[in-house]
């Protein structure tokens, strides 16, 4: 809603709840308590009158405008003139005005003047209490109101409001004041009312309490109101001294609850459901006759059980060990008198105090935090008179963090050494919170160790028989008082130098392509050591390897060769100072030829004619058992002519004069490759070749000669035309449409065919007769 809609709305409210209705009886409302701002869960009656008496009125409730009557609801219940509300909440504030009605056609009074009403979150910060704890009383009995606060509070004044205006308060001759409580030694009517107290300034005030001064002889007594649900709500039906009851009965709403030969009625736990009007009824005998009387009828109403609230200071979950936290735990129910109880989720019950941690009040504090005080918390508070407990608060998780890790002692080179070696105890923690500084000391059998100082390293240069021993470091964060020690480490420390052992691997028979490890150990088994090794007596080491293991290291030959065979042993040092070991003992290795032989052979053999196969077979002669996976290649003339793992054989079916040449055959395994000697292959012409070639030859020479003779005997004769060993000779008259010449041609055949030969002679014009040219068309 907009502001102005707002402001205009609040004032027709005021128009039409101050609206005057001119020759009706005037209206009054009151507040009890008289206080224009309540809080929630308080109790506020809105009292009505109307001027000249209140018989026969009905009265009529309106808020924030006539138009529409309040209506009794739950916790809002209409008794004669009174509207009262209980347990007030926020929707609850606003405007309120009444008016009464009477007759069968309904007189009117005017409307009242408003009343304004507002309620605000939280709770009074003083609580008034009454002692005894009851509301309702007998004339001339003791009654003390206190006035509580934390924390204190100077000079309070107590404060009385009844029948619509306020009264003295403590100042009568039945009321005397002490502190912040006002005794009332002899009670009378007059001093039933509203309670409440409040600082001189105005500003603390505390909640009301309705007290009842009764002159009957049978009063029931409540206690002050409202009451919290959950607690146990106790009803007492007494009767003035002097008087005996032979039996009580309880109503609730008119509906008997209980009856019996006690006084006393508890109710436990209560709920919404025991909110309403209560009585006792008391049965006595008089003059041999049963008479009985009922008290005035006692409206309980409850308020919801007060939340405790859970906080931390400071603010954050994640805190660090060492560090100071504090819970604090509230109840917003207008009480002080508060007593709290802590509870951890991981534990069957209360949490309690220890080294660490303390509880004043509410509050817990933790003034070292640890690890174990991690988890999620709640509490709940608790009185010795109702409300006896609170809800339990929200959960509230801690989170206390490592500010550094427990520290881990490491002994280098390792937990074995030799007389001589550098030693150094090396303490490491992780620090999670920056800025955090560490100190570390060093212990030896449960003594300091003397010369160790404050970093995270100590060095025994030379480390000797006395030092063997169990050691510790403990590490303390600098300013917190924090700290953690390690597990404790062993050192032994042995006398002498360390002699390896050497051995290798495959302890068999080793051959060409083999892989063969060996490995070199220093008794003791500790780790860092450098390995050097040794062939054939050489003065310098033939390898160098690292161990940080500690259970040695090796020299690998991963494919051994016939070189490899020889005498090996190692030694070993390690430490800044490199002190070195004895030698192991010796050992030889041998290596073994993985073939004897390669051998290449020809069938039937290295001559051969043309035309006929050739067979060629590569043998190997292996050794190693099982035989390993043998790879062939045949070369001729430095080429490739076959590879293979399938087959040693390389057959030609049909050789030629190009399969002549120079053949070798290699055979390789396990990464070792070994040739045979060189085999020269001749492939020979045969004689029917020799003759086919022979005749072709000597045919294109007959040929040849024929062709020449031919050629000089056509110049010489004019060019003749021959054709079957006759001349021709022919005359056209007609060689004047002649084109001058007919060329011939002629094919000739490769000299090796026997088809027919052509041959192409081109002649021109050469005669100038005019008739009578002989010309040759054609050679056949």
């Amino acid at each position: 809603m907009q502001a102005c809609e707002l402001a205009a709305l609040i004032l027709l409210t005021v128009v039409s709840c101050s609206r005057q209705y001119e020759g009706l009886p005037k209206t009054t409302l009151t507040l009890e308590p008289p206080f224009p701002e309540i809080f929630t869960g308080e109790t506020v009656t809105l009292r009505c009158g109307v001027e000249g008496g209140s018989a026969g009125w009905k009265y009529l409730w309106y808020k924030d405008s006539e138009d529409t009557p309040v209506l009794q609801t739950a916790g809002r219940s209409i008794t004669g003139d009174s509207y009262t509300i209980t347990a007030a909440a926020v929707s609850d504030q606003g405007q309120y005005c009444c008016r009464g009605q009477r007759g069968d056609q309904p007189l009117y009074s005017q409307l009242s003047d408003k009343v304004t009403l507002t309620v605000s979150e939280g709770h009074p910060q003083a609580v008034l209490t009454l002692q005894p704890a009851w509301a309702q009383i007998f004339t001339g009995e003791t009654v003390t109101l206190s006035c509580e606060m934390e924390g204190g509070s100077a000079d309070w004044g107590f404060k009385q409001y009844r029948d619509g205006r306020e009264e003295a308060g403590c100042s009568d001759q039945y009321r005397s004041r002490y502190g912040d409580s006002c005794t009332i030694s002899k009670a009378q009517n007059s001093h039933s009312g509203v309670y409440w107290c409040e600082s001189a300034s105005g500003q603390e005030r505390s909640n009301a309490v309705t007290l009842a001064v009764s002159n009957q002889w049978m009063i029931l007594q409540t206690p002050p109101q409202p009451v919290i649900e959950g607690d146990t709500l106790t009803l007492r039906c007494r009767v003035r001294t002097g008087y005996t009851a032979t039996r009580v009965d309880f109503y609730k709403d008119n509906e008997v609850l209980q009856s019996q030969a006690g006084t006393e009625l508890s109710v436990d736990r209560v709920s919404k459901s025991d909110e309403g009007s209560y009585k006792c009824r008391a049965w006595r005998r008089m003059r041999g006759s049963c008479y009985s009387s009922d008290s005035e009828e006692v409206r309980v109403s409850l308020r919801e059980r007060p939340q405790a609230v859970l906080t931390r200071e400071p603010a954050w979950t994640q805190i660090y060990e060492s560090e100071r936290v504090t819970l604090r735990c509230q109840v917003q129910a207008g009480y002080t008198d508060w007593r709290f109880t802590w509870y951890k989720a991981e534990r069957n019950g209360p949490v309690t105090q220890d080294y660490y941690s303390s509880i004043d009040g509410d509050r817990f504090t933790i003034s070292s935090a640890t690890g174990d005080h991690s988890g999620e918390y709640t509490c709940k508070g608790e009185r010795t008179g109702n409300p006896s407990y609170s809800k339990t608060s929200n959960a509230l998780t801690l989170r206390v963090s490592e500010l550094f890790s427990t520290p881990t002692l490491t002994v280098l080179p390792g937990a074995s050494v030799w007389e001589g070696e550098a030693v150094t105890l090396q303490c490491g923690a992780h620090i999670n919170k920056q800025g955090t500084q560490l100190q570390y000391r060093y212990s030896k059998d449960n003594g300091t160790v003397r010369g160790a100082g404050s970093q995270d390293q100590h060095s025994i240069p030379a480390a000797g028989l006395r030092d063997t021993g169990r050691y510790q470091c403990e590490v303390e964060a600098a300013g917190t008082g924090l700290k953690k020690r390690s597990a404790s480490v062993s050192l032994t420390v042995r006398e002498g130098r360390p002699k390896p052992a050497l051995s290798w691997e495959p302890a068999g028979e080793i051959f060409e392509g083999d892989t063969v490890t060996l490995s070199c150990v220093v008794e003791g088994g500790s780790g860092g050591w450098r390995y050097l090794w040794y062939k054939d007596r050489q003065g310098a080491p033939v390898y160098q390897t690292d161990s940080s293991s500690g259970t040695g290291a090796g020299y690998t030959i991963s494919a051994a060769a016939l070189s490899h065979s020889g005498e090996y042993w190692c030694g070993a040092g390690r430490g800044r100072n490199t002190s070195y070991s004895q030698y192991s003992d010796p050992i030889w290795v041998n290596v073994t030829a993985l073939f004897s032989r390669v051998t290449l052979t020809a069938s039937p053999g290295a001559t051969v004619k043309e035309g006929e196969a050739l067979n060629l077979t590569c043998e190997a002669a292996v050794k190693k058992k099982p035989r390993p996976e043998l790879h062939y290649t045949i070369v001729r003339d430095g080429e490739p002519v076959t590879n293979s793992t399938d087959s040693a054989l390389y057959s030609i079916a049909i050789t030629e004069k190009s399969h002549t040449g120079s053949y070798t055959c290699a055979v390789e395994s396990q990464g070792v490759e070994k040739s045979s000697q060189e085999l020269h292959i001749e492939v020979q012409t045969s004689w029917h070749s020799a003759a086919a070639a022979g005749f072709s030859v000597g045919f294109f020479v007959i040929l040849l000669i024929v062709f020449t003779l031919l050629l000089l005997y056509h110049k010489i004769r004019g060019f003749p035309c021959i054709t079957g060993g006759k001349r021709r000779e022919r005359s056209d008259q007609n060689q004047d449409q002649a084109a001058g010449g007919v060329e011939l041609s002629s094919q000739a055949q490769q000299p090796d065919s026997e088809d027919i030969v052509y041959s192409a002679i081109d002649t021109s014009k050469h005669n100038n007769t005019k008739k009578g040219k002989n010309l040759c068309k054609l050679c056949l």
